[in-house]
């Protein structure tokens, strides 16, 4: 076939002809224009697919399985045996109207290369009947599989090779509504924790098919990896890159703080792509293309990995690969760590690591391969945006070009360099290793043979390994990576004792003695040697980021003013590190005030220890006990305390005045809309409806439409913070006419609140059964929603945005409850539907606690309400965007039509 040049058969109206699930109301969607060359989009057989790819000098591109041995893969996971463990999702999008798309046809197929010439040639299928499965990991005897809302622990009890036994593991895994943003990820980490993308668990591996179940934070979209040191990295889909720094779990310890260090942006969002072929068939090509017809920044990236193998030259190490299926191409991000953080930047000008002429290239995963190479699951298809995002613009594109067939189709690539030998599957053997083969395997350079034998030492638990692997710890003259995975190794069997603890904790390399400070906490306590080893910890004197990271994130643990002296000590040597403030206070709940007294009389700590005093006395204030509140104040009142420090606790009472999040409402993360909820052609999500027919009938479901707290004349937004009682020392610092700090205390004073004040409070009581309502909410929030938003609601940076004082929060209820039913999209951040999830009363409770908590005083939310509303989008399954909120909006409030 020839290129032929795409003729515009449209008029350009301002709502499209045929409306689809994503058209947003009003919006232009112009065609390709009649200069753009697009060539035809056959599909093509791998040995096709082959001639259209490019990549750098040196490296080379090959099929490991490919159609008809495999059929809509999204996921694969090579076992200890070297078989590869393959997910189909072959209900996804069976046609542009994803008519049928709930039919059981999912499958995990096994496969196994025969003949030993790097091509697996024989299938088996472990188990199918799934409806859109989306992530597995091989646990123990069993593989845990994600068929939303379920995670299933699976086994072959019989031997036959197929499922026989299935055990629910979580009933909340997801949805099955939005397969776009769904939870996904199941990746054992160096911490010996399975995490996923876009789900707020975390789950153990106990044996026996039994789970420990942790809160943690959500994570990106589609695809999480890990590198060396265990920190995880995750993304979506027009934010390519993001970082843990800090472990998320220190973050719980201050309900008070919501402190940064989780979800840090690597690369910039909307990084530059370079496609090697036009992309007119992006979701949003109307707008998302540069002027040769190509997409010009990330708008479905997903599946990251970072390069831990051994084949790459050694600059590739360490460096993340992202998948961007919207514009055919994997993109090299070359990362780099300065002063105790992580940026990321094009490795490439003009180009990228692979590009592809073919438009059914969909690298939707990438995976490390036993072998060092790098693995590329290739979903290929024309078509992978889901309905419920799909724009008129992408549909025209999908029929006239004939996108949408044929399906069931799949490759998995394997990358490597010129001159590497072949894969040989056969040759990994770790399933039959012994005990002390397993311990010696934790030498290997590649970091995929290192993970897979520290989770089958920790699975198995053989006590013979127990001494080995204290001697791999130990020995300087081994590798920093297998110290660091046998001291993690050890964690997980639960044979990490003290005394190889302190052993560690004067390794020579920063990332192994973090760990061990990290993993001495939880032996403070330990009758023998607990003592000691905090003290050990507390001597521990290294200049490396990471290190003081850790310390600032681990002295705290001991709770006595010999180790928060050490943590003063600390910021002072440390200066401003990135992400140092947020460490200390996140562990210092309830000694706030200790801390604040030390650093007064620290005047060499005046500028490296701002930001903590900045913030515990936030968080003093966020506590709410007048008490404390009184003695933080106090030192405003006296003129002996050195003006930085007063400064710095005016800058913390501004900090706990809460501050408008505008157009966001809370939950959301992940990305623009894209596939099997790999990020997929598209440029942001917009559902469309009918908000106006929608609403019609429901204007008496609640009374008014913006609820009373934090909203002045005309609806602005006044910024208020609730304390317990008047702040007497501020007032009286107000009053000096001679102090410089007397004007910020007057302007703090009128964004101030408490009881007694003057126009403070329009709030009603609460009736009994409103108050049951409230108490209910208020355990639903923090078993749901605080593991994002935070016990004050101001959420966390980068992942979930503040409740407190949204324009939605405080809105109209009606309004609210859609948006909680339906879920919510702006720009790359989603809030997922929890219509599913959450029953009316259930709704009703959550809303009331978030409009009655944190200073707001809006009105409660009847369950009448949510029914209601419940009813009225019954028929919806995309998310809301601001515009049809806003739509909607008008539409219930407008005055019922004259009879």
């Amino acid at each position: 076939m020839k290129p032929f040049r795409y003729l515009a058969l449209i008029v350009l109206l301002a709502a499209p002809v045929v409306a689809q699930n994503g058209d947003r109301p009003g919006e232009v969607q112009a065609p390709p224009p009649a200069s753009m060359i697009i060539p035809p989009a056959p599909a093509l057989s791998a040995a096709e697919a082959l001639k259209t790819f490019k990549l750098p000098a040196g490296f080379r591109i090959e099929a490991v399985a490919a159609d008809p041995l495999i059929g809509d893969p999204i996921s694969i996971q090579f076992g200890p045996d070297g078989r590869l463990w393959v997910l189909e999702m072959r209900g996804f999008m069976p046609d542009a109207d994803g008519k049928n798309e709930r039919e059981p046809v999912g499958v995990i197929a096994v496969l196994e290369d025969t003949d030993g010439d790097g091509r697996y040639d024989k299938r088996s299928v472990f188990m199918d009947g799934l409806v859109l499965p989306r992530a597995m990991s091989l646990v123990g005897d069993g593989v845990l599989i994600a068929e939303p809302p379920h995670l299933w622990f699976c086994r072959d009890t019989n031997g036959d090779g197929r499922a026989d036994q299935k055990i629910e593991v979580a009933k909340d895994y997801g949805n099955i509504d939005n397969p776009e943003h769904n939870a996904n990820g199941l990746m054992w980490a160096m911490d010996n924790w399975i995490y996923s993308a876009n789900f707020n668990a975390r789950f153990r591996y106990q044996g026996e098919g039994r789970f420990t179940r942790e809160p943690t934070i959500m994570r990106g979209q589609w695809g999480i990896s890990q590198d060396d040191g265990g920190r995880l990295f995750y993304n979506s889909n027009s934010d390519p890159l993001r970082v843990d720094l800090i472990p998320s779990e220190y973050l719980r310890r201050n309900p008070n703080f919501a402190a940064a260090g989780t979800n840090v942006q690597v690369a910039p969002a909307n990084l530059h792509v370079a496609p090697g072929r036009v992309t007119p068939g992006i979701n949003r090509g109307y707008n998302t293309l540069d002027k040769s017809g190509r997409e010009y920044a990330v708008t479905s990236a997903c599946g990251p990995v970072i390069y831990r193998g051994t084949l790459f030259p050694a600059e590739f190490r360490g460096d993340a690969f992202i998948a961007e299926p919207s514009g055919n191409l994997v993109k090299r991000i070359r990362l780099a760590t300065q002063d105790g953080t992580v940026k990321g930047s094009n490795a490439y000008e003009g180009t990228e690591f692979l590009t592809s002429t073919d438009e059914r290239f969909r690298p939707v995963n990438i995976f490390n391969g036993p072998d060092g190479a790098l693995y590329v699951v290739d979903l290929y298809r024309g078509i992978i945006q889901h309905r419920i995002y799909l724009t008129s613009y992408l549909r025209k594109q999908v029929d006239e070009r004939g996108l949408a067939q044929p399906r069931a189709l799949g490759r998995i690539w394997r990358i490597a360099p010129e001159g590497a030998p072949a894969a040989d599957f056969r040759r990994v053997a770790l399933t039959k290793a012994s005990g002390a083969g397993l311990v010696s395997q934790l030498n290997a350079d590649n970091g995929w043979v290192r993970d897979t034998a520290q989770q089958l030492l920790v699975e198995r638990r053989d006590p013979t390994t127990v001494a080995p692997l204290m001697a791999l710890v130990a020995d300087a003259k081994r590798s920093p990576t297998t110290r660091l995975q046998a001291l993690w190794t050890l964690d997980g069997m639960g044979q990490l004792d003290v005394a190889t603890v302190q052993r560690a904790l004067a390794d020579a390399d920063e990332r192994v003695a973090a760990a061990a400070i990290r993993l001495a906490a939880p032996r403070f306590g330990a009758a023998a040697g607990g003592a000691e080893l905090a003290q050990k910890v507390a001597a521990v004197r290294r200049a490396e980021p990471t290190v003081r990271l850790q310390l600032a994130l681990t002295l705290p643990e001991a709770k006595t003013p010999a180790s928060d002296e050490k943590v003063l000590d600390l910021l002072v040597a440390a200066g401003k590190q990135a992400y140092l403030a947020d460490a200390v206070v996140s562990g210092i709940a309830g000694r706030e005030l200790a801390f604040i007294r030390g650093l007064a009389g620290r005047p060499e700590a005046a500028e490296a220890a701002a930001d903590v005093l900045r913030y515990a006395t936030s968080s003093v204030f966020k506590a709410g006990d007048a008490a404390r509140i009184d003695e933080v104040l106090a030192l405003l009142a006296e003129r002996s305390t050195p003006a930085w420090v007063r400064k710095e606790i005016l800058a913390g009472i501004r900090h706990f005045i809460p501050r408008p999040e505008g157009r966001m409402f809370g939950g959301m993360r992940g990305g623009r809309s894209g596939g099997p909820g790999t990020g997929t052609p598209g440029a942001g999500p917009a559902p469309t409806g009918a908000p106006a027919a929608e609403g019609a009938g429901s204007r008496s479901a609640s009374r008014g439409s913006a609820g009373r707290a934090g909203m002045g004349r005309g609806g602005s937004l006044v910024l208020v913070g609730a304390l317990p009682a008047e702040p007497r020392a501020l007032v009286a610092l107000s009053e000096r006419k001679d102090d410089p700090d007397a004007a910020t205390a007057v302007e703090l004073l009128k964004q101030l609140k408490w009881p007694g004040k003057p126009g403070a409070s329009n709030a009603r009581p609460l009736t009994a059964d409103e108050q049951v309502l409230f108490d209910k909410g208020r355990a639903q929030f923090a078993t749901l929603c605080a593991a994002c938003h935070q016990t004050n609601g101001q959420g966390l940076a980068g992942l979930a945005p503040s409740l407190v004082y949204s324009r939605w929060v405080l809105g109209d209820p009606r309004v609210l409850a859609r948006i909680v039913l339906c879920g919510k999209t702006q720009e790359n951040m989603i809030m997922p539907p929890w219509k599913g999830a959450l029953d009316d009363e259930a709704i009703a409770s959550v809303l009331t606690f978030i409009r009655r908590s944190w200073g707001q005083e809006a009105d409660p939310v009847a369950i009448a309400t949510v029914t209601e509303a419940r009813a009225a989008t019954a028929k919806r399954d995309e998310p809301w965007s601001d515009n049809e909120l806003d739509a909607l909006v008008r539409a219930l409030n407008a005055p019922a039509p004259a009879n």
